[in-house]
């Protein structure tokens, strides 16, 4: 939330190359009218955000601004302690009403009362967010500002003395555990993909609370690694520890990133916890330079650690000055993402100068909010096109879906169930048969943990039981978007029963769960491909990371999984798949998918077919030749591999034609 401040000098050589650079940013603002942060850093980062506060949430333009650029956000207020703990004004529960409310008290907590935490904002927050397809960071649970002091003194009381450790460590798990579990119980909790669970440490103010009861400044705070403690805790009883991440948060990160280190590696001294670092990154264009802001990413990314940046603005003496700085950051984070950083996030502080903290500094892409972007927005962009980055088509929001009445029928029997997207199988995490095992993919192994036994219940639904004895079982039989797969003794409730749908490919299924109407979908999360990703269910919509191979097996006691059946040499068509996302009747909006069918993987593919549309433009492949509606397509150079029964999923603009398109004299090789 603070910045480091230094004198603003504009060389004479600066001044000469705003001069000379006018004309090219004018044309990069005209070549850039289909590209935006969402279609480029969306997908190369997964994230990319801004802050709001909380009425920009209900300000038509403001909400507009964010949907259009951003598929993430962070509250700049309403998710504080402050806000949480209603201030200056505590008010005192029983022990016993907290209980009532749903807080959690920890076996430790010795006092007879609690603060009431007010949780409306935040209630309001998630359910905006999640009905508008926003994910959202949650901004912070420890803080040495804006937490009110009676927080930390006995009675809860102004007047009182600051309580000792094992009480204050009691309360801090009492808001972490308390706070968590409301959003995560929320129906709309899922939007929740990551928390700054402590914030500025480094930075505390001597007189903190946090400080006057726990001691100075230092790499090994025990009650930072505690409220970590608390937060994971959470996170592994619910099953999310794959889906959500926790994180340190502070500002002039690099100016302190061996302290950084030392102090996430404590904290992660027993077991990982810590996920990784936020990097509020409140820059000027004369301070930090470029290269000293990426010494501290190369840091974090050799400790292994996760990376987002969390509070973006960049303070500057001119619009190009900003300009010049944006394009030469974001270029060095593009080269580090590529070359195996784990940055998994950008979020603005801020939608626009006018509603910036440091509004006078001109910070942010916009001047005002959805006005007309700033030159550092299309030098943003610049460095992203630049780096030969693919844009894709800005993702629409996913169509409510209905449920499937659709099904497949399958014998009774063993398989091995093989996610598309991953080439890897559906398993029970360690190979462990137990109430709550966690359940992800992984390497063929042959054990039983891998295998599935597929019986029919009738009006197309189907149990699944685990090699190790238990059932495939949705968690708590929510019917929301991040639920956690896990495996459970059989209880014959709706929970247990899934549908397996058809696809356009033969051998390949959705797979779709009864507890939610049918709607939801066994998804790997994040379209992860690495042994251990997580499955959750999610809205099905019929993605490669959501479609599965049944492979017919033995009875547990077999060592490895049997050998496919060669597939068949597919006929005209069966490897192409045109889904149209907006059709205007003039134009349309569509994903194509290429289904490696041929029976051996492909290094370096070409794919040749007819459709009944033609194709105007197309992104995130490579056209090779056209003869009337007839084209042949090729890999992007950065995804030249298709293994045997992988998808792959490209984008394009067609012309007028029918509403429904498909695709024939389809080859690949």
């Amino acid at each position: 939330m603070f910045i480091k401040k230094h004198s603003k000098v504009v060389s004479l050589f600066l001044a000469l190359m705003m001069i000379l650079t006018m004309g090219t940013s004018n044309a990069v603002n005209a070549a850039a009218t289909d590209t935006t942060l969402l279609n480029t850093y969306g997908q190369l980062f997964g994230k990319i955000g801004a802050s709001v506060v909380y009425d920009e949430l209900y300000n038509a333009n403001a909400f507009n601004a964010l949907k259009k650029e951003y598929n993430s956000t962070t509250i700049g207020n309403e998710m504080k302690p402050d806000y949480i703990l209603s201030n200056w004004s505590p008010t005192l529960i029983s022990v016993a009403q907290a209980k009532a409310l749903g807080y959690y008290i920890p076996s430790n907590y010795t006092e007879s009362t609690v603060p009431k935490l007010n949780f409306n904002q935040v209630d309001n927050v998630l359910k905006t967010c999640y009905e508008n397809g926003i994910a959202l960071r949650a901004h912070t649970l420890v803080w040495h500002a804006q937490t009110p002091d009676w927080y930390f003194r006995s009675g809860y009381s102004k007047n009182g003395s600051y309580v000792s450790q094992a009480v204050m460590d009691a309360r801090l798990e009492f808001y972490v555990k308390s706070y968590m579990n409301h959003v995560y119980s929320s129906k709309y909790g899922s939007v929740v993909y990551a928390w700054d669970v402590v914030n500025e440490y480094l930075h505390a103010d001597s007189k903190s609370g946090w400080i006057q009861i726990y001691g100075p400044v230092n790499t090994k705070a025990s009650f930072v690694k505690k409220a970590f403690q608390f937060a994971n805790q959470v996170l592994v009883e619910r099953g999310l520890t794959n889906s959500v991440s926790l994180f340190y948060n502070d500002y002039n990160t690099y100016m302190v990133s061996d302290k950084i280190v030392e102090l996430v590696k404590f904290i992660n001294s027993d077991k990982k916890i810590c996920n990784g670092v936020g990097m509020q990154s409140h820059v000027g264009t004369n301070f930090p330079s470029v290269s000293y802001y990426m010494d501290a990413v190369k840091k974090f990314t050799n400790a292994g650690f996760e990376i987002q940046i969390t509070e973006l603005d960049i303070a500057n003496t001119s619009d190009q000055v900003q300009a010049d700085y944006c394009y030469n950051l974001f270029s060095e984070l593009i080269k580090a993402k590529k070359s195996g950083s784990n940055i998994t996030g950008i979020t603005f502080w801020g939608l626009a100068d006018s509603n910036s903290w440091i509004s006078k500094d001109n910070p942010l892409l916009y001047k005002t909010v959805g006005g007309t972007p700033k030159a550092s927005y299309y030098s943003v962009l610049k460095a992203y096109t630049d780096s030969g980055s693919q844009v894709n088509p800005t993702p629409t929001p996913t169509p409510t879906p209905t449920p499937n009445s659709n099904y497949a029928t399958l014998k009774d029997g063993w398989y091995y169930i093989k996610n598309v997207n991953a080439q890897k199988y559906l398993q029970v995490k360690d190979n462990v048969g137990a109430n709550g095992q966690n359940v992800e993919i992984g390497t063929g192994s042959g054990v039983a943990g891998q295998k599935w036994q597929l019986v029919n219940k009738g009006e197309g639904y189907v149990t699944l039981k685990n090699g190790n004895g238990y059932m495939l079982d949705v968690a708590y039989g929510k019917d929301e978007n991040g639920t956690n797969i896990q495996t459970y003794e059989a209880n014959n409730t709706s929970a247990q029963l899934f549908k397996v749908l058809p696809t356009s490919q033969s051998g390949v299924y959705g797979i779709v769960l009864k507890c939610t109407t049918d709607i939801r979908g066994l998804d790997v999360s994040n379209k992860a491909t690495t042994d251990g990703a997580n499955v959750q269910a999610y809205a099905y919509y019929g993605a490669t990371n959501q479609t599965w191979l049944f492979e017919s097996c033995s009875a547990p006691g077999g060592s490895t999984p049997e050998t496919p059946t060669e597939p068949e040499v597919p006929q005209t068509g069966d490897m192409i798949k045109v889904q149209i996302v907006s059709d205007w009747t003039s134009g349309a909006t569509a994903n194509i998918t290429v289904t490696n069918l041929t029976g051996k993987a492909l290094n370096g593919w070409t794919c040749t077919f007819t459709l009944d549309r033609p194709i105007a433009s197309l992104w995130s492949a490579t056209l090779v030749n056209q003869v009337g509606n007839t084209y042949t397509i090729a890999n992007p150079d950065w995804q030249p591999n298709l293994a045997a029964g992988e998808s792959y999923t490209f984008g394009c603009n067609l012309g007028s034609g029918p509403a429904t398109v498909t695709a024939t004299n389809a080859s690949l090789k």
